[in-house]
């Protein structure tokens, strides 16, 4: 009987022995053939670009859910904050503080919206914005604009600064410079979106 080894594609040995002027198979497990080259698998996305493009979406979609994670998702979290009234503060009496306009805060939309009263009010020749228990739809970077329009839109506005809270009662100083009569709205507008989260036209 004569035998001989004979390496297979698959990485397989096979030994073959001829007997009797016939030959006869034995396969035997070899060592492990190496991993593709790269350039193989790039051939085969080449040949295949659905799977390139569903394997590249995937990657950014995880790219995407860990900077919301990271930068946006932070910034929406709640606070609240309860201030009292300038004139407390100072000591003045109650009989000081005049309210002079005042307006609801409005319901926009199922992510924009907001609860609660804002006032004007007059307290010893200065003036105040006074937000009292609101609840205020979170989001990045939310400013306070008093406005001269009532849809909702900025418009010509004067800038109060950043919300201080979602939640809660608190106070702005107004500018002296500010005609207190001119202002027809307060916006609670939304920066990094450019969009109006909630306001409340004044009467």
């Amino acid at each position: 009987m004569e035998c001989f080894s004979v390496s297979t594609h698959v990485g397989r040995r096979r030994s073959r022995c001829r007997r009797g002027g016939q030959d006869h198979d034995h396969a035997q497990w070899g060592r492990r053939l190496p991993l593709p080259h790269p350039a193989i698998a790039r051939g085969i996305l080449r040949r295949h670009p659905v799977l390139a493009t569903l394997g590249a979406l995937a990657f950014l979609g995880a790219v995407t859910v860990a900077l919301v994670a990271y930068v946006i998702v932070p910034s929406f979290v709640r606070s609240t904050i309860v201030e009292d009234l300038p004139a407390d503060a100072r000591g003045a009496s109650p009989a000081t503080v005049e309210t002079l306009r005042q307006g609801e805060l409005v319901r926009i939309n199922a992510a924009d919206y907001g609860r609660g009263v804002v006032r004007i009010v007059g307290i010893d020749g200065d003036s105040f914005l006074r937000f009292e228990n609101v609840d205020i739809a979170g989001a990045p970077d939310m400013y306070v604009y008093l406005s001269d329009r009532t849809d909702g839109q900025p418009g010509t506005f004067v800038d109060l600064g950043k919300l201080k809270a979602t939640n809660g009662s608190f106070n702005y100083p107004i500018p002296a410079s500010v005609d207190t009569k001119t202002v027809r709205s307060v916006v609670v507008w939304c920066r990094q979106f450019r969009v109006t989260v909630t306001y409340a036209v004044l009467t």
